[in-house]
């Protein structure tokens, strides 16, 4: 069973730049509970913005990391920092030790009914990535031997790449977990999958296994990733599961 979203005091406990786009933040509750979540799940962060006199700009966020049974207060954000985003630019000049209230988590974008056996397949774009990673950790925690699990992330250029050190370390260490990057305007030194990701799927999804497909990121990714899904490879809609964050 899903835990109930209710509004929660969090506290800024760390941050670091994961592009030059985007950052992470970690986020710990002050209330002395734990917060318990799902891997897939996100929350609505509320920001008080300078020179706003309303109420204070809400955005919600995909978790991006997965529960952590030893430090149950605490989860992590990813953020891209949008041009005239008053919520963005908030956040990116949030210093260490700002408060703020959070309601969550929320969002039925689990994997709680996936058949443990079954392949899976992660298509991710941008900060699409979030709920994914947070997937991945907690499979591979859970269970380190198992059936395949292969993550393919685009973005646009390899600065744009989010936690490619993390991913290519899980790849290292894990025979189940397979990392592949595409790129949509490589340099002519990358050496790597090419376009969208959609044009890899053919390759890296298998419609011959009970293969389960988690895909994130803007709509019209994930409308074409699902098109190609059902309509080429003949998956079934019950083995897709996608989430849209715009």
């Amino acid at each position: 069973m899903l835990p109930k979203p209710r509004r929660r005091p969090v506290e800024l406990v760390a941050a670091r730049p994961l592009s030059p786009a985007t950052r992470e933040l970690t986020f710990a509750v002050t209330d002395g509970e734990p917060f318990d979540y799902v891997a897939g799940q996100w929350v609505d962060l509320e920001v008080d913005i300078p020179g706003f006199v309303a109420e204070p700009g809400k955005r919600a966020y995909s978790i991006a990391s997965a529960p952590n049974p030893s430090a149950r207060d605490r989860f992590e954000v990813a953020v891209t920092r949008v041009e005239g985003g008053p919520v963005s630019t908030a956040l990116h000049s949030l210093q260490i030790g700002a408060r703020m209230p959070t309601v969550g988590p929320s969002g039925l974008f689990t994997r709680e009914r996936a058949p443990i056996d079954a392949p899976s397949v992660f298509v991710g774009t941008g900060t699409g990535l979030s709920p994914l990673r947070a997937m991945i950790q907690d499979e591979l925690s859970v269970r380190p031997e198992g059936a395949l699990m292969t993550l393919i992330f685009g973005c646009r250029t390899e600065q744009d790449i989010l936690w490619r050190e993390e991913m290519q370390d899980l790849a290292a260490r894990y025979a189940r977990f397979r990392y592949e990057i595409t790129l949509s305007r490589p340099t002519p030194a990358w050496n790597s999958r090419r376009g969208y990701v959609q044009s890899h799927l053919h390759e890296l999804v298998d419609p011959a296994q009970p293969v389960h497909v988690y895909i994130c990121g803007l709509t019209r990714m994930v409308t074409e990733v699902r098109q190609v899904l059902k309509e080429e490879l003949k998956l079934d809609r019950k083995q897709v599961h996608s989430e849209r964050y715009d």
